[in-house]
């Protein structure tokens, strides 16, 4: 059971050094948009998306804001459940998270093979008290629950 503890840690540390994310002060400045791995996860962390990180990718979610301050999320699942719709939930810490429903309800459903693919537009995503926002997603549906990790958004 030590060993398994061990491991997990190892695998959130790597995971978070892969993914841009300094443990001592959270995740680094971004520069506007961000590309994040899917990964099944249950767990999750308001300041850093999906921990559960050391098993496969299902896709990988962009986040980005335009001139008008908007909040643009373009969602790629790969390999999940076939045929299955799932919903999109868009978490921006600090202000917006844990959320009480899906930002984009049925926003995705997957072919044959399990791939999908949605665009989630979220107006103004001037949040309320830092410079930056912390924005990463949650696809949820057939059982699965694919998150990705946090990105900063400036």
């Amino acid at each position: 059971m030590r060993r398994l503890a061990m491991l997990l840690v190892v695998c959130l540390v790597i995971a978070l050094a892969a993914s841009g994310v300094a443990m001592a002060g959270g995740p680094p400045p971004g520069a506007g948009a961000g590309k994040a791995p899917l990964y099944w996860s249950e767990a999750y962390d308001c300041s850093w998306g999906a921990l559960d990180t050391c098993g496969p990718t299902y896709g990988f979610a962009v986040m980005n804001t335009n001139g008008s301050g908007d909040l643009i999320v373009e969602v790629s699942v790969k390999k999940a459940c076939p045929g299955t719709t799932y919903d999109i939930w868009v978490n921006q810490y600090p202000c917006n998270c844990p959320l009480s429903s899906p930002t984009a309800p049925g926003a995705l459903t997957t072919n044959g093979q399990g791939n999908g693919n949605a665009h989630v537009n979220i107006p103004s995503l001037d949040c309320c008290c830092w410079d930056n926002t912390i924005v990463w997603v949650s696809v949820v549906g057939g059982g699965q629950v694919l998150r990705s990790t946090a990105a900063i958004l400036d």
